[in-house]
């Protein structure tokens, strides 16, 4: 079968490699579609970072060359002999984190932060193949009516249900995005869903009209300097600012705009990866007593509930869906569009069988 293999920095190969065996407990899929993100083209760029690649990783035994893509929907070929939950022919999307529900984090319901946890493309074998295998007590049946496209972002968009979550905003509460692009519109989509009124911050103007069709009740352009973009924050929020402020910008001053920008008492939520370390005036967040909350990934049940938001068609994933492509196509297409300085686009789609 086809599949894209990570090898190191800026070395990720399509090779022929043999299909994934099923073991006992273990699920063996056709990848319909794998998504193309940030944190790939991180791993790509600047890795290794996340990857296991000079160690083996402790409970998968595999490290580099891994096949890359964990934002991925596919459809169940073969069970391994003690799945009895899953029948083949059943469409999934995975929980792509493995936690091994002993330790101290995941007896606290912290899965997401498990030291010991395998996830999908870093710590073993991904999906950005025509075939994959994953277990199949963590892979999640798709509704009828959630179409493969729609399920593709189900990833990301735990991801977005994640960080929402972690803000422990009330419904009527305002909430700033600060960066539109595929996560912080799903978070978008996620939080009005949720009742909260939600303005859209970013540079981009085809993200600001993303986002008014998604259902911002404003949009803020970035372009404009920070006392204005303030200003207009100020004036929506009747001088008070938002209740939640949500980075999903992962800019090198971002975190700190955040902090301005939020209520006295407010929350901030970092879902993005910083390249760059923002500088903090800690004064800011202790004299104002701001909330900064970190979000990392998500958890099993962050996927079941985008599952079911995209079912209610209170979230609407296949509208970022800009472009795709086949699996050849994926660094001299994928890769190079995402690295290049349009931005203009949401979600790259794989389709390992498309030629």
């Amino acid at each position: 079968m086809k599949a894209l293999v990570y090898y190191g920095n800026k070395d990720v190969r399509v090779e022929d490699v043999d299909q994934p065996q099923v073991k006992d407990e273990l699920v063996k899929l056709k990848i319909d579609y794998c998504g193309i993100c940030a944190t790939d083209m991180e791993e790509y760029y600047y890795g290794p970072k996340y990857i296991s690649h000079d160690t083996p990783h402790p409970i998968s035994g595999k490290k580099t060359p891994l096949i890359v893509g964990h934002e991925a929907t596919g459809t169940v070929v073969e069970v391994g002999k003690n799945v009895t939950d899953i029948i083949v022919g059943t469409r999934v999307v995975f929980n792509g984190i493995l936690s091994c529900e002993e330790c101290y984090f995941c007896d606290r319901g912290l899965t997401n932060q498990c030291p010991q946890a395998v996830i999908i493309a870093f710590g073993d074998d991904g999906a950005m193949a025509e075939y994959a295998v994953w277990k199949g007590s963590e892979v999640i049946p798709l509704p009828d009516n959630v179409t493969s496209i729609e399920a593709a972002l189900a990833e990301p968009a735990a991801v977005a249900h994640h960080a929402v979550a972690k803000s422990n905003f009330s419904e009527g509460d305002s909430i700033a995005i600060l960066g539109c692009g595929t996560v912080g519109l799903l978070a978008l989509q996620i939080a009005k869903a949720k009742g909260a009124k939600v303005y859209a911050i970013d540079k981009r103007l085809e993200s600001l009209k993303m986002a008014r069709k998604l259902g911002a009740n404003a949009v803020i352009d970035a372009n404009l300097d920070m006392e204005k973009r303030k200003g207009q924050l100020m004036e929506l929020t009747g001088g008070i600012g938002p209740d939640v402020v949500i980075d999903a910008a992962g800019g090198r001053d971002t975190p700190v705009e955040a902090v301005d920008l939020v209520r006295t008492g407010g929350t901030v939520v970092l879902v993005a990866v910083y390249t760059a370390k923002p500088e903090f005036d800690f004064n800011e967040i202790m004299f104002r007593e701001v909330n900064v909350v970190g979000s990392l990934g998500y958890q099993r049940t962050d996927v079941e509930s985008v599952v079911s938001l995209i079912s209610q068609k209170k979230i609407k994933t296949d509208m970022l869906v800009s472009q795709i492509i086949g699996i050849d196509q994926v660094v001299d297409v994928g890769y190079n569009k995402m690295l290049s300085g349009n931005k203009d686009f949401f979600r790259i789609l794989v389709s390992p069988s498309k030629s």
